[in-house]
């Protein structure tokens, strides 16, 4: 209807949002910068959620690159934080996508080896697959030398046995051992996956900003010379399981979020509308003062202006 034209729908007549609303059976929903910021809701939001699925009957799920919680603890975390779902197969989140993925690449008796966090072991783990090495340091000790590491870690039969996947994910322990152990195993097996929950490149905070899993993937696949495969948006990959349930109709689905690079991209792969939503990086006035930026369908300053329209 409006499609890559960012059309602020508060300029719209309500008949024509209202209009514009009919046309989703299915809401999908970024969640950091978009529902909340931190541990605290964004104010309406969960006014707004709520409503799509109890006035106007459409199916909404919640879509994040957050691979630093399983899936069930970012349920959690909405149901604390006033948003109504149904249970966590609505939660859409990389540390699933790499379990599914596994599932279906892997055999029961290959391990992974995790450059990240815990919440990534503890997904693996619920669903019965070994892994080693997430959430722990790996340091050259005082007077250790890399080689004196090669050989006493990575020239063993044992570094390499039963590997079937190299998981990346944010890792504040990340370290050249970590990065020597990876390359070494994507290296010695050219079967073994490579996955990432997201290639973010930056963390940006009001004060700060960090390194994202994209940096240390990155570092990852120079030395490997393998490219990994993003788990998390843009990449279409992660809505296929509803597409094979036949649970939405991209044509008749709406994404929502607050990152023009990854959401409103995401929502152009799998040929869904999207609206952008100005409680993250991106406002209207970036957009156009920043025409390379994939722009959005329709634009709202923040997600709980839609309520009045529900």
């Amino acid at each position: 209807m409006f499609r890559a034209k960012a059309i602020n729908l508060l300029d719209l007549q309500p008949e024509q949002v209202n209009s514009w609303l009919q046309g989703f059976d299915t809401i999908m929903s970024d969640c950091d910068g978009t529902l909340w910021h931190d541990d605290k809701a964004i104010e309406g939001a969960a006014d707004v959620l709520n409503a799509l699925q109890t006035r106007a009957g459409k199916r909404v799920y919640l879509i994040t690159n957050n691979g630093l919680k399983t899936r069930h603890e970012i349920w959690q975390r909405a149901q604390r934080l006033g948003f109504q779902l149904p249970n966590e197969s609505h939660i859409i989140s990389p540390t699933q996508t790499i379990v599914d993925y596994l599932k279906q690449h892997m055999t029961s008796d290959q391990r992974v080896y995790v450059v990240g966090n815990a919440a990534i072991e503890r997904a693996l783990t619920e669903a019965g697959i070994q892994s080693f090495g997430a959430g722990q340091p790996e340091l050259l000790q005082p007077n250790d030398k890399w080689q004196e590491f090669v050989n006493r870690e990575l020239k063993q039969p044992a570094a390499t046995g039963n590997v079937g996947a190299v998981v990346v994910g944010w890792d504040e322990h990340f370290s050249y051992c970590k990065m020597a152990r990876a390359c070494h195993l994507l290296c010695s097996n050219k079967d073994c996956a490579f996955l990432v929950t997201n290639k973010d490149a930056v963390h940006k905070y009001p004060s700060v900003h960090i390194p994202g899993t994209g940096a240390f993937v990155a570092a990852i696949e120079t030395c490997s010379g393998r490219m990994a495969l993003d788990m998390g948006k843009p990449n279409p990959l992660v809505l296929e399981p509803l597409l094979n349930a036949a649970a939405l109709q991209p044509e008749r689905t709406l994404m929502i979020g607050d990152c023009c690079k990854v959401d409103v991209t995401f929502a152009r792969n799998c040929n869904l509308q999207s609206l952008l939503v100005g409680t993250g990086s991106y406002q209207l006035e970036t957009l156009h003062g920043n025409p390379e930026l994939p722009k959005p369908d329709v634009y709202l300053p923040q997600l709980g202006n839609l309520l009045s329209y529900i």
